[in-house]
């Protein structure tokens, strides 16, 4: 919980704020349940936005799903909730990582962060379901935790560490959010704050991109087109942690395959490529030496994260990056290696959560965006979380931070897919593959753990997420592989 809890709560103060202004909640106080079709019409605001928001209250269990709607959840002490979460301020809404760096350095004077520990005095829930002050101090734990990530502060922090030690100042009101948190006792990091230092930074950073969709959340509800989209920034470090095992995973699979049908490559692509975690993996392993390494996405920032990690000599010096590489348009990357010579080489691209990011999808459109792949000769290997149910989600409590993640995605137009598909429902990743012409092997996927702890008969344990290798089914055939 301490490493998936945060990111939901971050996003609960947003989302209660701007329906407490829109008067959603008070609705529901008021009239009782209600769909999301009825109540939008009533307050002329986008019923797809508020579905997607009434849809991850109910996950962390503050509202109650009926044939009649959504309404409050019965119990009282969940029903308080809420309510209790006023609209935030402009100036504390959006990305609040800046003001948490200018904190550390010593640039935002203390009289400026009071607000940090201005936490409501309410009780615990008795349940799983967090409390309006537990809520709140997510809210300012995720920007500090990132802080401290951006700073690389925090993957050094043992237990027995003395914060003090590691930044230039810390900022009183930042200390009593970290204290109340249990990650600090009395300045001293706790076993508790270690592994939270360790590995929530990824979690959140995934979460907190989506910083500027929140910010206007309130115009998502009235229907209105915003400015802006998905900022990593501050977050690529993060994000880059949260994909790191992930990575792991994909280049043992792959070293695997070669070696038992001895192949070779000379093309390694990262696309949605943030620090370059899979590269820099790639590149300890087997230097630069034959390999033509490439760094490719949509977004500037993080390719400009990637080259400094270049300079440092982590990523290979002749690594070449492709900008604005929209991975739902293949032929961005193909021709860029057609430019160089490249194109018919032996090819492997590894994808860490990226082709969820392609807006719009249909079953057909996303067949098409592989088979683009497939043709150009590429082995594919990709991660992608599994897309869970509510009751899932629900009975998983704080097992995964799959509520926040679903919700931003869907905020965004992108989507998830589940491993399994039924009749007429929306196809998995495996499925897609290998109507694209990929056979996906199994022996070389890698599944992550699953979201129960324990497989009971009458329910699916699916994995959080799932590593695909898939391989061209020319190369399949030659392998003597099998059919796609």
């Amino acid at each position: 919980a301490g490493v998936t809890a945060p990111p939901d709560l971050w996003l609960l103060r947003q989302v209660a704020g701007a329906h407490n202004r829109l008067g959603l909640i008070e609705a529901l106080v008021s009239e009782g349940p209600c769909t999301p079709e009825a109540c939008a019409g009533r307050l002329g605001l986008d019923p797809r936005q508020l579905g997607i928001d009434w849809s991850f209250l109910y996950v962390r269990g503050y509202l109650s799903k009926s044939p009649q709607g959504y309404g409050l959840a019965a119990d009282p002490r969940v029903a308080r909730v809420l309510p209790a979460l006023s609209p935030l301020p402009d100036d504390i809404r959006g990305s609040l990582v800046p003001t948490v760096l200018a904190g550390f350095s010593g640039d935002a004077p203390e009289a400026g962060l009071g607000w940090w520990m201005t936490l409501p005095d309410e009780a615990p829930t008795g349940s799983w379901i967090a409390s309006a002050r537990q809520i709140e101090l997510g809210y300012r734990l995720v920007p500090i935790l990132l802080g401290l990530r951006v700073l690389g502060v925090s993957p050094t922090l043992t237990r027995g560490d003395r914060l003090e030690a590691a930044v230039p100042v810390v900022p009183a009101n930042f200390q009593g959010v970290l204290e109340e948190a249990g990650l600090l006792n009395g300045g001293a990091v706790t076993a508790f704050g270690q592994r939270v230092f360790q590995r929530a930074p990824g979690p959140a950073g995934i979460i907190a991109a989506y910083h500027p969709y929140l910010r206007q959340l309130e115009h998502l509800l009235r229907g209105t087109t915003i400015q802006g989209g998905v900022s990593r920034g501050e977050n690529v470090a993060a994000s880059q942690d949260a994909n790191r095992a992930s990575f792991e995973a994909a280049n043992n699979a792959l070293d695997a395959f070669c070696a038992d049908h001895g192949l070779s490559y000379s093309v390694y692509i990262e696309h949605a490529v943030g620090q370059g975690e899979a590269t820099r993996q790639r590149f300890e392993r087997d230097g630069e030496g034959e390999i033509h390494y490439f760094g490719a996405d949509l977004e500037d920032a993080a390719i400009d994260e990637a080259i400094l990690q270049q300079q440092k000599g982590v990523l290979p010096a002749s690594m070449t990056f492709i900008r604005q590489a929209d991975i739902g348009e293949p032929a961005r990357v193909i021709d860029a290696l057609r430019a160089r010579g490249l194109a018919g080489q032996q090819a492997v691209m590894v994808v860490g959560n990226g082709f969820h990011e392609i807006r719009n999808q249909t079953n057909e459109r996303m067949i098409a965006v592989f088979r683009d792949y497939r043709e150009a000769g590429f082995l594919l290997i990709f991660t992608e979380e599994s897309a869970l149910s509510d009751d899932d989600v629900v009975q998983t409590a704080w097992n995964t931070y799959h509520a926040g993640f679903r919700y931003v995605h869907e905020m965004s137009g992108q989507g998830l897919r589940p491993i399994w598909e039924k009749d007429g429902e929306r196809w998995g990743w495996r499925r897609c593959a290998a109507e694209a012409g990929f056979v996906v092997l199994d022996a070389y996927s890698h599944r992550s753990r699953t979201i129960y702890p324990n497989k009971q008969e009458d329910r699916d344990n699916p994995s959080i997420s799932v590593t695909y290798f898939c391989v061209p089914g020319e190369l399949a055939r030659t392998l003597g592989l099998g059919m796609p």
